[in-house]
């Protein structure tokens, strides 16, 4: 019963749950995963002294640096996949009312997304460099963050160009260092 989708015999039973978690962690999707369907990544740019660098890819370093150590890999690329699952992660209940054309029923969970964001930023920062870095004093000031979510064709159509679809461009505000 804990380990299904969020049902309300699932709320009526959370009080169980404190007692179960960390210990017994479950989730419903162990049992019928839902299998990628896209593909995403963050580049980000920074704000020096008044002036934008260049949009620079976060994400494929991160996992180059873990992939270049097979015995010891860096975890670094946790920080981003984290964020990103963070960042666009929704919960059952808000998924059915989209699908079910009630979007404005479902609450905007803007603090969990600039959370993620937040965090994004400051690794962001210490990733992408000013361009005059020999100078201390020019540090970062903003970072602008851009999603980049690649939907993945179905299995049955991997071969077909005309299936793969154009990519999806979520551009952040600039968030302040």
């Amino acid at each position: 019963m804990l380990a299904g989708p969020v049902t309300p015999i699932k709320f009526d039973v959370a009080p169980v749950t404190s007692l179960l978690n960390p210990h017994l962690s479950q989730n419903w999707q162990l049992f019928a995963p839902d299998p990628i369907s896209d593909e995403r990544g963050v580049v980000a740019r920074v704000r020096c002294q008044g002036e934008a660098t260049d949009w620079t890819d976060i994400s494929s370093s991160a996992i180059a640096r873990t992939q270049s150590s097979r015995f010891f890999p860096d975890r670094e690329s946790r920080i981003v996949s984290n964020a990103l699952v963070e960042r666009f992660a929704q919960d059952d209940i808000s998924k059915r009312l989209e699908t079910r054309g009630k979007e404005d029923l479902v609450p905007s969970d803007v603090g969990t997304e600039r959370r993620a964001e937040r965090v994004l930023a400051r690794y962001a920062a210490l990733r992408v460099l000013c361009p005059s870095a020999m100078n201390a004093d020019d540090q970062p000031s903003a970072v602008q963050l851009r999603f980049v979510v690649q939907s993945l064709p179905p299995w049955s159509k991997r071969s077909d160009d005309a299936a793969r679809a154009e990519p999806r461009i979520t551009d952040s505000e600039w968030i302040p260092l």
